[in-house]
């Protein structure tokens, strides 16, 4: 039956913005007549800081990762957190309590834990409202740790186990997996997706991205990959960073083998033209790779959500993580030239990859609202 669902995201990296949009696109495939509104209690609490917080998060994810680190991997363990949680309910509680008086959802579903815990304290004050927490990485973060939160959706079904290492119960949690697109869920020709981008060759297509705000060496991995012996063709998706796109446009404007986008709206097209993808492993982009089958190396992990991330799909043998950017030529070389070793990659990923997430998800949220 058609309803009305109220979806969280904040805009700490583009991944929570792009599983909500997912989920509601999953929803709209089930109920056609479905009432699904997407916010983000950040850009709605403060519209003219959002863009200064972006980049204090991006300034302390590049420039102090190991300081991220630990404050990530403090948090993770410690579910003494109420402090913080106050605080984020007097920044973001007002912003969050008008969006749920003016739209009155039958349930709602954050992609993000701030958005959740001040659902949650509202819940504590009379609020009655399922309240659904998807989680976009493969890990759990204590912060995440709610018994106001009705469902938790993870990235697979391993991760349910993480729970229990909190002494903590929770109502129900459901391995669906991270909401992506239903364009990942079907992988078109590669011949035909080549052209469609107007990649003309036979050779290897090497694909390179740092997800949706392009972070990470990508001018030097792309300098490295150049130097692999062989006819490959190297496409690189540079997402928001437009500095990025202008200086490796700069340094290969001569190199036939190099192709370079800025943002783009049809990932999967470009997946599908690749043979590998050299990645940073961000949630929803292996999410991504592993329902297209796509074999990953992954590099300059994140330390903090996306360590976790690499640990995961390594220890699953469903990508090959690099501890130097170095390392990356030496193991795209391996894929590409060992028929066997590509072939397994395939399908260990394709084994533990959630392409329908999107549907999935929105059929175990509607069942509960």
């Amino acid at each position: 039956m058609a309803g009305r669902v109220l979806v969280f995201s904040e805009p700490f990296g583009m991944g929570h913005e792009r599983a909500a949009q997912a989920l509601i696109n999953g929803m709209k495939v089930l109920e056609p007549g479905i009432q699904a509104f997407h916010t983000n209690s950040i850009q709605s609490s403060f519209p003219r800081g959002t863009r200064y917080m972006t980049a204090l998060y991006l300034q302390a994810i590049n420039k102090f990762p190991r300081l991220w680190h630990r404050f990530y991997e403090n948090g993770r363990q410690n579910r003494e957190n109420s402090s913080s949680k106050k605080l984020i309910f007097k920044l973001l509680g007002g912003a969050i309590k008008k969006a749920v008086t003016d739209c009155k959802p039958d349930a709602v579903v954050c992609t993000h834990p701030f958005p959740a815990s001040v659902i949650s304290r509202l819940k504590q004050q009379g609020l009655s409202v399922p309240l659904v927490g998807i989680i976009t990485d493969y890990d759990v973060h204590a912060y995440w740790l709610d018994e106001n939160i009705d469902m938790y959706i993870v990235g697979n079904e391993a991760l349910i186990d993480e729970f229990e290492s909190f002494n903590f119960k929770p109502r129900c949690v459901s391995g669906e997996g991270i909401p992506i697109d239903l364009a990942f869920g079907s992988k078109p020709d590669k011949d035909y997706s080549r052209q469609k981008l107007g990649i003309f060759t036979k050779a290897p297509v090497i694909l390179v991205g740092g997800g949706g705000w392009g972070l990470g060496n990508l001018d030097r991995i792309v300098e490295l990959l150049d130097s692999i012996p062989g006819d490959n063709q190297i496409v690189v998706v540079t997402g928001t960073n437009d500095l990025m796109k202008a200086k490796l446009e700069a340094k290969f404007r001569s190199a036939k083998n190099v192709k370079v986008f800025g943002l783009v709206n049809n990932m999967h097209d470009f997946m599908a033209a690749a043979d590998v993808m050299v990645t940073k492993p961000g949630g929803l982009t292996t999410s991504e790779g592993l329902a297209m089958g796509l074999p990953m190396v992954l590099f300059d992990v994140i330390y903090g959500q996306e360590e976790w991330n690499a640990r995961f799909l390594s220890g699953n043998e469903a990508a090959v993580k690099c501890r130097a950017i170095e390392e990356i030529p030496r193991q795209v070389i391996g894929l590409l030239e060992n028929a066997r070793e590509h072939r397994l990659l395939v399908e260990r990923a394709l084994k533990i990859g959630k392409p329908n997430s999107g549907v999935d998800a929105a059929r175990r949220i509607l069942q509960l609202a």
